[in-house]
Protein backbone atom coordinates (compact mmCIF):
# COMPACT_ATOMS: atom_id res chain seq x y z
CA UNK A 1 0.00 0.00 0.00
CA UNK A 2 2.82 2.38 0.86
CA UNK A 3 4.48 1.67 -2.49
CA UNK A 4 1.20 2.30 -4.33
CA UNK A 5 0.67 5.62 -2.55
CA UNK A 6 4.25 6.65 -3.31
CA UNK A 7 3.65 5.82 -7.00
CA UNK A 8 0.45 7.90 -7.03
CA UNK A 9 2.31 10.85 -5.45
CA UNK A 10 5.17 10.56 -7.95
CA UNK A 11 2.73 10.42 -10.86
CA UNK A 12 0.97 13.56 -9.58
CA UNK A 13 4.29 15.36 -9.19
CA UNK A 14 5.41 14.27 -12.67
CA UNK A 15 2.13 15.38 -14.22
CA UNK A 16 2.31 18.78 -12.49
CA UNK A 17 5.94 19.16 -13.57
CA UNK A 18 5.03 18.32 -17.20
CA UNK A 19 2.19 20.86 -17.24
CA UNK A 20 4.45 23.48 -15.65
CA UNK A 21 7.19 22.90 -18.22
CA UNK A 22 4.66 23.05 -21.06
CA UNK A 23 3.42 26.40 -19.74
CA UNK A 24 6.98 27.71 -19.48
CA UNK A 25 7.76 26.59 -23.02
CA UNK A 26 4.59 28.28 -24.37
CA UNK A 27 5.35 31.48 -22.46
CA UNK A 28 8.93 31.56 -23.76
CA UNK A 29 7.80 30.87 -27.34
CA UNK A 30 5.12 33.56 -27.16
CA UNK A 31 7.64 36.09 -25.83
CA UNK A 32 10.15 35.17 -28.54
CA UNK A 33 7.53 35.42 -31.31
CA UNK A 34 6.20 38.71 -29.93
CA UNK A 35 9.70 40.20 -30.11
CA UNK A 36 10.12 38.86 -33.65
CA UNK A 37 6.76 40.24 -34.82
CA UNK A 38 7.52 43.60 -33.19
CA UNK A 39 10.68 43.95 -35.27
CA UNK A 40 8.82 42.78 -38.38
CA UNK A 41 6.24 45.52 -37.73
CA UNK A 42 9.06 48.01 -37.21
CA UNK A 43 10.55 46.95 -40.54
CA UNK A 44 7.16 47.71 -42.08
CA UNK A 45 7.34 51.23 -40.65
CA UNK A 46 10.68 51.74 -42.41
CA UNK A 47 9.31 50.35 -45.67
CA UNK A 48 6.45 52.84 -45.45
CA UNK A 49 8.89 55.67 -44.65
CA UNK A 50 10.99 54.76 -47.70
CA UNK A 51 7.84 54.83 -49.83
CA UNK A 52 6.81 58.23 -48.41
CA UNK A 53 10.25 59.76 -48.92
CA UNK A 54 10.57 58.69 -52.56
CA UNK A 55 10.10 61.56 -55.09
CA UNK A 56 6.45 61.99 -56.06
CA UNK A 57 4.44 64.41 -58.18
CA UNK A 58 1.21 63.95 -56.20
CA UNK A 59 -0.45 61.86 -53.49
CA UNK A 60 -3.89 60.44 -54.16
CA UNK A 61 -6.33 57.73 -53.04
CA UNK A 62 -6.73 54.56 -55.09
CA UNK A 63 -9.71 52.22 -54.57
CA UNK A 64 -7.47 49.12 -54.60
CA UNK A 65 -4.09 50.27 -53.30
CA UNK A 66 -5.09 53.02 -50.87
CA UNK A 67 -2.66 55.93 -50.79
CA UNK A 68 -0.54 56.17 -53.95
CA UNK A 69 2.29 58.45 -55.05
CA UNK A 70 2.40 59.75 -58.62
CA UNK A 71 5.57 59.86 -60.67
CA UNK A 72 6.06 61.85 -63.92
CA UNK A 73 5.96 59.79 -67.10
CA UNK A 74 9.21 59.52 -69.10
CA UNK A 75 9.54 61.12 -72.57
CA UNK A 76 7.38 59.39 -75.17
CA UNK A 77 9.75 59.47 -78.20
CA UNK A 78 13.30 60.11 -79.32
CA UNK A 79 12.70 63.86 -79.37
CA UNK A 80 12.23 63.61 -75.61
CA UNK A 81 8.95 65.41 -75.62
CA UNK A 82 7.56 65.88 -72.18
CA UNK A 83 4.24 64.27 -71.27
CA UNK A 84 1.07 66.29 -71.59
CA UNK A 85 0.19 68.60 -68.71
CA UNK A 86 -1.20 66.65 -65.79
CA UNK A 87 -0.21 63.27 -67.28
CA UNK A 88 1.27 61.04 -64.61
CA UNK A 89 1.72 57.45 -63.60
CA UNK A 90 1.88 55.79 -60.22
CA UNK A 91 3.48 52.75 -58.74
CA UNK A 92 1.21 50.02 -57.42
CA UNK A 93 2.84 49.40 -54.04
CA UNK A 94 3.16 45.95 -52.49
CA UNK A 95 2.06 46.30 -48.86
CA UNK A 96 0.31 43.01 -48.11
CA UNK A 97 2.05 39.90 -46.73
CA UNK A 98 5.58 40.90 -47.70
CA UNK A 99 7.84 37.90 -46.91
CA UNK A 100 10.73 38.63 -44.59
CA UNK A 101 12.68 35.90 -42.84
CA UNK A 102 10.18 33.40 -41.46
CA UNK A 103 7.43 36.01 -41.20
CA UNK A 104 5.44 38.53 -43.21
CA UNK A 105 4.91 42.29 -43.08
CA UNK A 106 1.69 44.14 -43.88
CA UNK A 107 1.37 47.91 -43.69
CA UNK A 108 -1.15 50.60 -44.59
CA UNK A 109 -0.73 54.29 -45.37
CA UNK A 110 -3.33 56.94 -44.60
CA UNK A 111 -3.07 60.61 -45.52
CA UNK A 112 -3.49 62.99 -42.56
CA UNK A 113 -3.65 65.86 -45.08
CA UNK A 114 -7.04 64.51 -46.11
CA UNK A 115 -8.48 66.00 -42.92
CA UNK A 116 -8.87 69.49 -41.46
CA UNK A 117 -6.31 70.62 -38.83
CA UNK A 118 -8.48 71.19 -35.75
CA UNK A 119 -5.97 73.36 -33.87
CA UNK A 120 -6.00 76.10 -36.53
CA UNK A 121 -9.64 75.88 -37.57
CA UNK A 122 -11.87 78.95 -37.91
CA UNK A 123 -15.36 79.13 -36.46
CA UNK A 124 -16.90 79.33 -39.92
CA UNK A 125 -15.27 76.06 -41.04
CA UNK A 126 -16.06 74.46 -37.69
CA UNK A 127 -19.75 75.27 -38.07
CA UNK A 128 -19.70 73.82 -41.61
CA UNK A 129 -18.14 70.61 -40.29
CA UNK A 130 -20.78 70.24 -37.58
CA UNK A 131 -23.56 70.88 -40.08
CA UNK A 132 -22.13 68.36 -42.57
CA UNK A 133 -21.67 65.82 -39.77
CA UNK A 134 -25.37 66.06 -38.98
CA UNK A 135 -25.32 68.05 -35.74
CA UNK A 136 -28.66 69.84 -35.45
CA UNK A 137 -28.65 73.51 -36.37
CA UNK A 138 -29.22 75.79 -33.39
CA UNK A 139 -27.98 76.08 -29.84
CA UNK A 140 -26.33 72.63 -29.71
CA UNK A 141 -24.21 73.32 -32.78
CA UNK A 142 -23.16 76.76 -31.48
CA UNK A 143 -22.32 75.32 -28.05
CA UNK A 144 -20.04 72.67 -29.58
CA UNK A 145 -18.35 75.13 -31.97
CA UNK A 146 -17.62 77.75 -29.30
CA UNK A 147 -16.61 75.14 -26.71
CA UNK A 148 -14.04 73.56 -29.04
CA UNK A 149 -12.50 76.97 -29.72
CA UNK A 150 -12.49 77.76 -25.97
CA UNK A 151 -10.79 74.43 -25.27
CA UNK A 152 -8.01 75.23 -27.74
CA UNK A 153 -7.33 78.93 -27.10
CA UNK A 154 -4.89 80.03 -24.41
CA UNK A 155 -7.18 82.46 -22.56
CA UNK A 156 -9.82 81.67 -19.90
CA UNK A 157 -12.59 83.83 -21.37
CA UNK A 158 -15.43 81.79 -22.80
CA UNK A 159 -17.27 82.68 -25.97
CA UNK A 160 -21.01 83.37 -26.10
CA UNK A 161 -21.95 79.68 -26.19
CA UNK A 162 -18.62 78.25 -25.07
CA UNK A 163 -17.23 76.80 -21.86
CA UNK A 164 -14.21 77.40 -19.65
CA UNK A 165 -13.16 76.37 -16.14
CA UNK A 166 -16.35 77.74 -14.54
CA UNK A 167 -18.37 75.12 -16.47
CA UNK A 168 -16.02 72.14 -16.22
CA UNK A 169 -15.36 72.65 -12.49
CA UNK A 170 -19.08 72.04 -11.82
CA UNK A 171 -19.01 68.60 -13.46
CA UNK A 172 -18.50 65.31 -11.61
CA UNK A 173 -15.60 64.71 -11.55
CA UNK A 174 -14.45 68.31 -12.10
CA UNK A 175 -11.57 69.18 -14.42
CA UNK A 176 -10.00 72.22 -16.08
CA UNK A 177 -10.27 73.36 -19.69
CA UNK A 178 -7.05 72.55 -21.52
CA UNK A 179 -6.51 75.99 -23.10
CA UNK A 180 -3.91 74.46 -25.41
CA UNK A 181 -3.80 72.61 -28.73
CA UNK A 182 -5.53 69.24 -28.92
CA UNK A 183 -3.05 66.36 -29.02
CA UNK A 184 -5.52 63.49 -29.47
CA UNK A 185 -9.02 63.62 -30.93
CA UNK A 186 -10.31 61.61 -27.95
CA UNK A 187 -9.84 64.83 -25.94
CA UNK A 188 -12.97 66.14 -27.64
CA UNK A 189 -15.04 63.88 -25.38
CA UNK A 190 -14.21 66.31 -22.56
CA UNK A 191 -15.50 69.31 -24.51
CA UNK A 192 -18.95 70.60 -23.65
CA UNK A 193 -21.68 69.18 -25.88
CA UNK A 194 -19.61 66.34 -27.41
CA UNK A 195 -20.28 62.68 -26.70
CA UNK A 196 -19.16 59.42 -28.32
CA UNK A 197 -21.95 59.54 -30.91
CA UNK A 198 -20.84 62.96 -32.15
CA UNK A 199 -17.14 62.11 -32.07
CA UNK A 200 -17.23 58.61 -33.55
CA UNK A 201 -20.47 58.78 -35.53
CA UNK A 202 -23.67 56.72 -35.79
CA UNK A 203 -25.96 55.65 -38.61
CA UNK A 204 -27.36 59.19 -38.66
CA UNK A 205 -24.20 61.16 -37.83
CA UNK A 206 -20.76 61.36 -39.38
CA UNK A 207 -18.15 61.29 -36.63
CA UNK A 208 -16.03 64.39 -36.13
CA UNK A 209 -13.00 62.10 -36.17
CA UNK A 210 -13.61 61.66 -39.92
CA UNK A 211 -13.10 65.40 -40.49
CA UNK A 212 -10.25 66.43 -38.16
CA UNK A 213 -6.56 65.83 -37.64
CA UNK A 214 -4.44 67.12 -34.76
CA UNK A 215 -1.47 67.70 -37.08
CA UNK A 216 -0.96 71.14 -38.62
CA UNK A 217 -0.75 70.00 -42.22
CA UNK A 218 0.35 72.69 -44.68
CA UNK A 219 -2.83 72.21 -46.73
CA UNK A 220 -5.73 69.83 -47.28
CA UNK A 221 -5.05 67.44 -50.15
CA UNK A 222 -8.00 67.44 -52.60
CA UNK A 223 -6.72 64.16 -54.06
CA UNK A 224 -7.32 62.27 -50.81
CA UNK A 225 -9.96 64.24 -48.91
CA UNK A 226 -13.38 62.62 -48.53
CA UNK A 227 -16.40 64.12 -50.33
CA UNK A 228 -17.62 65.41 -46.95
CA UNK A 229 -14.37 67.25 -46.24
CA UNK A 230 -14.33 68.64 -49.78
CA UNK A 231 -17.87 69.98 -49.30
CA UNK A 232 -16.68 71.88 -46.20
CA UNK A 233 -13.56 73.40 -47.77
CA UNK A 234 -14.73 74.02 -51.33
CA UNK A 235 -17.89 75.25 -52.97
CA UNK A 236 -20.38 72.67 -54.20
CA UNK A 237 -19.31 73.11 -57.84
CA UNK A 238 -15.60 72.89 -56.98
CA UNK A 239 -16.09 69.75 -54.89
CA UNK A 240 -18.05 68.15 -57.73
CA UNK A 241 -15.30 69.06 -60.23
CA UNK A 242 -12.61 67.58 -57.97
CA UNK A 243 -14.48 64.29 -57.52
CA UNK A 244 -15.10 64.06 -61.28
CA UNK A 245 -11.38 64.51 -62.02
CA UNK A 246 -10.48 61.89 -59.41
CA UNK A 247 -12.88 59.41 -60.99
CA UNK A 248 -11.57 60.06 -64.50
CA UNK A 249 -7.79 60.13 -64.01
CA UNK A 250 -7.27 59.07 -60.41
CA UNK A 251 -6.24 62.45 -59.03
CA UNK A 252 -7.22 66.12 -59.24
CA UNK A 253 -3.97 68.08 -59.14
CA UNK A 254 -0.30 67.76 -58.20
CA UNK A 255 -0.80 68.25 -54.46
CA UNK A 256 1.56 66.29 -52.22
CA UNK A 257 1.02 65.60 -48.53
CA UNK A 258 3.39 65.95 -45.59
CA UNK A 259 1.71 63.96 -42.75
CA UNK A 260 1.04 60.23 -43.05
CA UNK A 261 -0.39 57.66 -40.65
CA UNK A 262 1.26 54.24 -40.83
CA UNK A 263 -0.21 51.00 -39.48
CA UNK A 264 2.24 48.10 -39.72
CA UNK A 265 1.68 44.49 -38.62
CA UNK A 266 4.26 41.72 -38.33
CA UNK A 267 3.25 38.04 -38.38
CA UNK A 268 5.09 34.73 -38.15
CA UNK A 269 4.02 31.82 -40.30
CA UNK A 270 2.14 29.17 -38.35
CA UNK A 271 1.87 31.34 -35.23
CA UNK A 272 -1.17 33.17 -33.84
CA UNK A 273 1.13 35.89 -32.52
CA UNK A 274 1.23 39.25 -34.32
CA UNK A 275 2.33 42.77 -33.42
CA UNK A 276 0.95 46.05 -34.78
CA UNK A 277 2.52 49.52 -34.59
CA UNK A 278 0.61 52.74 -35.34
CA UNK A 279 2.55 55.93 -35.93
CA UNK A 280 2.40 59.25 -37.79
Amino acid sequence: MVVLWVLVLLMALATEFAFSMKGEVNTTRNFKEDVETYHLAKAGIHLAMAEILSPSSFHASHPDFGLIAGVPLPPTDSKKETPESGESAYQSPMRQDIPFGRGTITYELEDENSRIPINTITRNILVKVLTTAGVEIGEKRDIIADSILDWIDANKNHRLNGAENDFYQNLIPPYFAKNAPIENLDELLKVRGIDEKILYGTDQLLGLNQFFTVYNAKMINPNTASPEVLSVIFSKSQAKMIMKAREEKGFYDNTTSDYFRIRSTGRIEGSPTNHTINTV
